[in-house]
């Protein structure tokens, strides 16, 4: 039997829930994706920018072309409503920088400790079993 393991996915989305509109032209109920906040892929480059201090160099570190980085921070502030990442411009010769707002902190906090709280549920998962925790 070949070898199998489990993974999981998380994600941070806002809570109340927005009317679902019908697509135009199928007259289709729209994908409701309207409430995503953050997934692993969010979560990867909001780390970037606080690390690195660049929209730049973040989209080149997890692996994004820059418009779709960018794309990323304005798609974020208009699900939230208040920005996540700003920016600082740079003087004559460039150099400006982008920081996490308080906002974008907690976002990735909060993606961080359910990650973390998971993958250790996951490798104790026989004790968790065992302890009848989950009973």
């Amino acid at each position: 039997m070949k070898n199998l393991r489990t993974r999981f996915r998380i994600w941070i989305e806002l809570e109340e829930k927005k009317e679902e509109d019908l697509d135009q032209d199928t007259g289709r109920k729209r994908k409701e994706t309207s409430r995503f906040i953050c997934g692993k892929g969010v979560y990867g480059l909001l780390k970037a920018i606080k690390e690195t201090g660049s929209l730049t160099d973040a989209a080149k570190k997890v692996g994004y072309s820059y418009k779709y980085a960018w794309d990323r921070t304005r798609k974020l502030k208009a699900r939230l409503g208040i920005p996540a990442v700003e920016a600082h411009k740079g003087g004559k010769g460039g150099g400006g920088e982008m920081n996490l707002t308080p906002e974008g902190e907690h976002i990735i906090e909060l993606y961080g400790e359910w990650q973390s709280f998971i993958e250790k549920c996951m490798e104790h998962k026989d004790e968790i079993e065992m302890a009848g925790l989950l009973d």
